[in-house]
């Protein structure tokens, strides 16, 4: 789940395409070798599928007050 939301929040970032085809490695390396705890990595994951959802939200806004002018 880190892995998908983190390369999903890329995505939404515009990450350039050759980091992202090594983002969900990397970010499965840091969920298995790294010192948290399943309560962290689930903050972190919250707070990556948060920040996705904002970005969406900001761009279909934007979309609108676009045609709306």
């Amino acid at each position: 789940m880190f892995a998908r939301n983190l390369h999903e929040l890329a995505v939404s970032a515009r990450f350039q395409r050759h980091r992202l085809d090594r983002l969900g490695e990397i970010a499965k390396r840091i969920a298995v070798t790294s010192q948290t705890g399943e309560k962290e990595m689930l903050l972190m994951a919250g707070i990556f599928r948060r920040a996705v959802q904002t970005i969406k939200e900001e761009k279909t806004f934007r979309a609108q007050t676009r045609s709306k002018t």
